[in-house]
């Protein structure tokens, strides 16, 4: 039995062996997938933290995103849910990314983004006023044009962030504004990630403050995100501002033309046909468009305003004339100050003066140094002297006081002499509020993209300065049927050069070149120049053949001058023809 049963036995092992070593097969497998699942999602109490206005928090993201590269000092330590949102306590890569924000900056989500207490919540506060938020003018000038409403004055359902998206457009100015307008304002979603030039649209806090990224802190093997900053690209306004006034395009000395124009030399990155025209001065000193244009222009000052001009911050006087501040700080304009110099030094880039010029509202300038009259840069901090006006005679002369800087200096402008603007109800469009497809579709012909001469008409601050033609259109389908309109709006080109002859003004080859006699203009208070005024100017045409000089003695009080020829003139004098 002893023998039988330590056979038996033995028997029983072989048969147990390779259960318990499969078994202890098993449970190594397992302790090495709990250890390895361990490590990479640790309990609870090891999640990594962020601080966040000196509040601690867990940050799961980082489990999986700690070696991501490219984000600036400023923005690297606070971690990914902070602007993407998610869910920062979870493991799971699936519930982590529930309610993620891939595009960031959205002005409908701000207040948990950019705009949360601990970060940006004035800036994101202001940034809801601002006209790139708000662009009330345009549906306002709209329903004006469409013959909807008889003056071009906003209210308060012209304001896009106000219209339901999801209902569908009230007048066929708002449809048309929706479909060919709207993708643009700042509150309007961005889907696509990087940078897309013209194709940029919208995308709040992003819109703008995306910059390549940054790698000043060395080199590594993890993913690259974009730098978030203050360091504000050309590019980035390329998208909204190459197209309607064309801004962009102009400061560079680009012009929009049709395709069959024999001036055409190429094409834009779109690939609308192009051609070149002179840059503006600004722009061939290699100044961009931060170089002149304050923040609070761009992001709103906290009030609401009607249409762009009145929303200007900054003037050309207030560099090309620049006087000492003789107003006391305004603190909100000194906290952004000092926001914007740490941007600065945080690029590593020359220290900025304390002593910049201010706008004649109060705002530093703060890459500007009063005493040398100069700039530093924006893309570079390389610096460039500021030119002062002269106290030449066609700046005091009797009559120029009305004009506006641009009216003279602005070297040309984009003209369109027409376009017909029709409603297809058969077509299909994209809604740009609700980003959605929708029946019918606004359609839009150019009669003639080209360039030349603004035009000169009385603006709504009561000063003479550039406009353009802002709808010469015929308009059909609207609730008034068939819309034919001659509208004029104002426009500063961005073509900035040396101050347009004396001829192009008091003696053009047309009277209608740059004044024109008959329509409106897309702004209350503003005026086509009146029969009486066209023929003073024009009565100094008649001068010039003899007296072409700003500084010649007839000018400086030009009235008795022209009197006194009238009634004494010897028959030589050309001054006296047809009166």
């Amino acid at each position: 039995m002893l023998n039988g049963g330590a056979v038996g036995s033995r028997s029983v092992a072989r048969r147990i062996a390779p259960l318990t070593a499969a078994l202890a097969l098993v449970a190594g497998v397992a302790l090495f997938v709990a250890l390895r699942d361990r490590a990479a999602h640790p309990p609870e109490t090891s999640l990594p933290t962020i601080v966040i206005g000196g509040s601690p928090r867990s940050e799961g993201c980082l489990l999986c995103h700690a070696t991501t590269r490219g984000l600036g000092e400023a923005h690297r330590t606070i971690g990914c849910s902070t602007c993407h949102e998610g869910d920062p306590t979870a493991r799971d890569k699936e519930a982590a990314h529930q309610g993620m924000e891939v595009v960031t900056g959205a002005l409908s989500r701000v207040d948990r983004t950019c705009g949360q207490g601990a970060c940006h919540a004035v800036e994101a506060a202001r940034v809801r006023t601002s006209m790139m938020a708000r662009v009330p003018g345009i549906l306002a000038v709209d329903r004006f044009a469409f013959g909807e409403r008889p003056t071009p004055d906003s209210e308060q359902d012209d304001v896009l962030p106000s219209l339901d998206p999801d209902e569908d457009p009230r007048s066929p100015a708002e449809s048309h504004a929706r479909q060919l307008c709207a993708t643009c304002h700042l509150g309007a979603r961005k889907e696509l990630r990087g940078d897309l030039g013209f194709a940029a649209r919208g995308g709040g806090c992003t819109a703008c403050h995306l910059s390549a990224p940054t790698l000043r802190e060395g080199p590594g093997d993890g993913p690259l995100h974009p730098d978030v900053n203050a360091d504000v690209s050309e590019r980035r306004c390329e998208g909204c501002h190459g197209r309607s006034g064309r801004v962009s395009l102009s400061y560079r000395g680009l012009v929009e033309l049709e395709p069959h124009d024999p001036r055409v030399t190429g094409t834009l990155a779109d690939g609308r046909p192009m051609a070149h025209a002179s840059a503006d001065v600004h722009a061939s000193a290699g100044l961009g468009c931060i170089d002149c244009h304050t923040e609070r222009e761009l992001m709103g000052d906290g009030q609401e305003h009607r249409h762009a001009e009145q929303a200007i911050d900054v003037a050309c006087e207030d560099c090309h004339l620049a006087t000492p501040r003789t107003s006391p700080p305004d603190p909100d304009r000194e906290d952004v100050a000092v926001r914007l110099r740490a941007s600065w030094a945080r690029r590593g880039l020359p220290a900025l003066s304390s002593t910049p010029i201010h706008t004649r509202a109060g705002t530093p300038l703060v890459r500007t140094d009063l005493p040398s009259l100069s700039l530093l840069r924006a893309s570079d901090g390389e610096r460039r002297a500021i030119a002062q006006a002269k106290p030449v005679a066609y700046h005091s002369i009797h009559g120029h006081e009305r004009l506006t800087c641009s009216a003279c200096h602005a070297a040309w402008a984009p003209r369109c002499k027409s376009c017909h603007t029709r409603f297809d109800p058969n077509g299909s469009a994209i809604d740009g509020l609700s980003s959605q497809p929708v029946r019918g579709r606004w359609e839009e012909t150019a009669g003639g993209n080209g360039y030349g001469p603004p035009l000169l008409a009385v603006g709504a601050s009561g000063r003479i300065e550039p406009f353009i033609e802002g709808m010469l259109a015929t308009i059909e389908n609207t609730q008034q049927g068939t819309v034919t309109r001659t509208l004029y709006a104002p426009l500063d080109p961005h073509t900035t050069g040396k101050a347009r002859g004396c001829a192009s003004c008091h003696a053009p080859a047309s009277a209608e070149e740059p004044y024109p006699t008959t329509g409106r203009t897309t702004r209350t208070g503003a005026r086509l120049l009146d029969a009486n005024e066209r023929a003073r100017v024009l009565r100094v045409g008649r001068c010039l053949e003899c007296h072409p000089g700003y500084d010649d003695a007839i000018y400086v009080d030009f009235p008795t001058s022209h009197e006194r020829v009238r009634r004494h003139a010897a028959p030589r004098c050309k001054g006296t023809a047809g009166e």
